[in-house]
This record gives C-alpha cells, sequence and structure tokens, in this order.
C-alpha cells in the first residue's frame, strides 16, 4: 500500500460521502464505509508517523478495524525498498491468534437498499463540466494533495507548487 494512493482514495470517499449527504443518505453511508474509512485514514497516516506508531497505539486509534486487518495492512504498507515493517508494528501476544486464524475480508451481503434517482441527473457525463465551484474545490483538493506530497519528500526535491488550470 502507497500513502499517495490512499490519499488519492480518502479524496474520492470523501467526494462520495459528501455526495450521499447530500441526497439524504449520510447516516446510511458513514455506517457502511466506516471500516473502509478507518482503513483508508490509517493509510493516509504520513510514513514518518506510521513509523513512530506501535502496535497497540494503532490498535486504539483504528478500532474498527479487526488485528488480522490491521496487520495485512501494516505489513504490505511500501516503507521503500528492502524496507520491512518495524518491530513496533507486531501484534501483541494475546493477538497473535487473532491475527494468524482471522479473515481479512468483509462481507457486504448486508448492504443499504439500493435507491435509485427518480429524476434525471443533473450531470451531463457527456459534455465538459462548467460549474465554477466544482473547478475551484478541485484546484484546491490539488494544492491540497500537492503539499501533502511535498512533505514527503527530501527538501532537494521538491518543486513550486502545481500550476493551476483555468475551468
Amino acid at each position: 500500500y502507497q500513502w499517495s494512493r490512499a490519499v488519492q482514495i480518502r479524496t474520492n470517499l470523501d467526494l462520495v460521502l459528501d455526495w450521499l449527504q447530500g441526497a439524504g443518505l449520510g447516516d446510511i453511508a458513514t455506517e457502511f464505509f466506516r471500516k473502509l474509512s478507518m482503513a483508508v485514514n490509517l493509510l493516509c497516516v504520513p510514513r514518518t508517523s506510521l513509523l513512530k506508531a506501535s502496535w497497540s497505539s494503532l490498535r486504539t486509534e483504528h478500532p474498527t478495524l479487526t488485528p488480522a486487518q490491521l496487520h495485512h495492512l501494516l505489513s504490505h504498507y511500501q516503507l521503500g525498498p528492502g524496507r520491512g515493517p518495524p518491530s513496533a508494528w507486531d501484534p501483541a501476544p494475546a493477538e497473535r491468534e487473532a491475527v494468524d486464524t482471522g479473515d481479512i475480508f468483509e462481507s457486504f451481503s448486508s448492504h443499504p437498499p439500493l435507491i435509485l434517482p427518480l429524476g434525471s441527473s443533473r450531470l451531463r457525463l457527456s459534455g465538459p463540466v462548467t460549474d465554477d465551484a466544482l473547478h475551484r474545490e478541485l484546484r484546491r483538493l490539488r494544492h491540497l494533495l500537492w503539499d501533502l506530497e511535498q512533505q514527503e519528500l527530501p527538501a532537494n526535491y521538491r518543486h513550486g507548487p502545481p500550476v493551476a488550470t483555468p475551468p
């Protein structure tokens, strides 16, 4: 797993959750996506901060993840070439069996009811997006992501901010 991809997923998940909130489905969506959101939040923690964390602190900060799920995410997190997970990420002895035998997959058999729109869609997929507010928000997100990415780079690899494109 990579931090930059997790930030992209978090941004997209937030857009979906915002849309669902606007459609009056916020409570259902928040509950349904709780575990996915928690997993993505974990992967969005900057690498330097994540490396300082212990198993017990990560379990406390991400309680909806099972020990097996947390261990899977941590053991597959890409720390760099030749770097494995730190020993601080090793599960507590009391949770070792749950890590070894626990299932990392989630069942979606009890999902919320499918609700189809009654009217026509407000977004024309075949035409250009002309909403200035959407373009401003996308530019703001681009700058935010760029700033977060630059914080992870050594100082001699950092560049100026991305060039804004007109709507």
